[in-house]
């Protein structure tokens, strides 16, 4: 729990012959003193009157100030009392490679548009907390051993379970391998597969980048194959297994056609379907799995870190009978087995339905907050807004001609962290998008950074 800090003094350098508003620079100076750690979490601001005060600047400057960098979630505003430091600024992922990635830092993030990331506000910690205090009082001494390899039986029962009920999977708790989040699921897929003779993994193009490091790291080489409107073409797989997003494609959004589901589940090798973000999906029926189709030739991954929050590390591996003991004997090798207690408090959660009721709030929100930004987003002129049926992302389409890494950089440079569409191609295009991530951002941030995207497309 964070300190209750005094209120500090406040140094804001403003300066009148910039372009920039005073308000604008203000915000720049309290986010700064809060990631160079003069600010930890706990602290209190000043109050609106005396920072106007001492700055000499109107009341109003710093009110709008203050409310704009709470509705980022740096700050928590509260009526009576002075603004106070947040614990976990909502919109804030700190020593982030995505940053790296976009050329020299220029300071951490205002706004968290990385499109894999959800709201960690949201976290129930008042369940988990329940969950985890009942776990530890109802495990018997024999649960704190090692272990089945395959991971906690508990959280397989009710994670087959929950699968088949929400995903329609064909589930059995001993075809279920518990893993430390999705990376380390298709890491050990790719050793068991390379076990097995395999040499290529076929990818979409684009896809999640990170995907590609984990299989070369599993000892397996990387295809890319084309998407389009109607998701990945099987015509032109030619590898042993391929890594498929086939109900929300990662990062179009496209869904693969039912006759392309069909084509895929005739070719020859191991399907990888990454079910990442299935539990969000708002204008249209749920996709079923290509999982459900064929369990004997499909591994199914998912994960707690869209829905929860990735730190828990929780994910899961449904795999074929031949596959499962392969999968689980990689896990043993690697670090025999892993965290019991946090597979049983999510069991836990699981069977008294905390799951499905933080579904229910969370999907209610993301609607929403979709909602506005979409319609705020058509308002850019040569626009266009795609992918947007589910999942916490869309596409950005931008004028035919812009230069997406010129957007992408000057986006960094008013601190707004964002993707532009080659960070996860394979072989680079010249169709310029963004892929923008709406899990950590505010509804009342939506106007502010639609504007500033409006000024890295088209400055004045």
């Amino acid at each position: 729990m964070p300190l209750n800090r005094a209120t500090l003094e406040l140094f804001a350098s403003l300066d009148r012959t910039r372009p920039e508003p005073l308000r604008a620079q203000l915000e720049d100076a309290i986010c700064a003193a809060i990631t160079g750690g003069g600010m930890p979490p706990g602290t209190r601001l000043p109050a609106s009157r005396v920072l106007a005060e001492s700055l000499h600047v109107s009341r109003g400057v710093v009110s709008e100030a203050y409310a704009q960098i709470a509705a980022e979630g740096w700050i928590e505003v509260r009526h009576g009392a002075a603004p106070v430091v947040r614990a976990v600024p909502a919109n804030l992922k700190r020593d982030s490679p995505a940053l790296d990635s976009q050329g020299p830092e220029v300071g951490a993030a205002r706004l968290d548009l990385t499109a894999t990331a959800p709201d960690l506000s949201a976290f129930p910690r008042r369940a988990w907390a329940a969950a985890l205090r009942r776990a530890l009082t109802e495990m018997p001494d024999a649960a704190l051993d090692y272990g089945d390899p395959r991971g906690d039986d508990e959280l397989r029962g009710e994670l087959a379970a929950y699968l088949v009920r929400v995903r329609g999977t064909v589930a059995r708790p001993h075809d279920l391998v518990i893993t430390s989040g999705y990376t380390q699921g298709l890491w050990l897929t790719c050793r068991a597969l390379k076990q097995r003779g395999a040499t290529r993994v076929a990818v979409e193009d684009p896809s999640l980048d990170d995907a590609w490091a984990t299989i070369r790291s599993a000892g397996l080489g990387v295809v890319g194959v084309p998407v389009d409107e109607h998701g990945i073409d099987p015509s032109r797989l030619k590898a042993d297994a391929v890594l498929v997003t086939p109900a929300h494609q990662f990062p179009t959004g496209a869904v693969l056609s039912p006759e392309r589901r069909r084509a895929l589940l005739a070719w020859g090798g191991v399907v990888i379907e990454d079910d990442y973000d299935s539990e969000y999906r708002y204008d249209r029926a749920p996709v079923g799995t290509l999982q459900r189709l064929a369990p004997d030739r499909v591994v199914y991954l998912g994960t707690a870190s869209k829905t929860l929050a990735p730190a828990l590390r929780l994910g899961w591996v449904l795999a074929p009978p031949d596959l499962t003991a392969a999968i689980a004997a990689e896990r043993w090798a690697m670090d025999s087995g892993g965290p019991a207690i946090t597979a049983r408090a999510y069991a836990r959660l699981l069977a008294g339905g905390e799951v499905d009721r933080h579904l229910r709030r969370t999907r209610r929100e993301y609607r929403e907050r979709r909602d506005e930004l979409v319609a705020a987003l058509q308002t850019l002129d040569g626009c266009t807004v795609e992918g947007v049926a589910a999942g916490l992302h869309l596409l950005l389409r931008l004028p035919p001609g812009t230069d997406e890494d010129v957007v992408v950089a000057r986006l960094a440079m008013n601190r707004i962290r964002v993707n532009g569409l080659n960070a996860y191609r394979l072989t680079p295009k010249d169709e310029p998008a963004l892929v923008i991530g709406y899990g950590r951002l505010q509804r009342a941030a939506i106007p502010g950074t639609v504007a500033a995207l409006a000024q890295a497309v088209c400055p004045a």
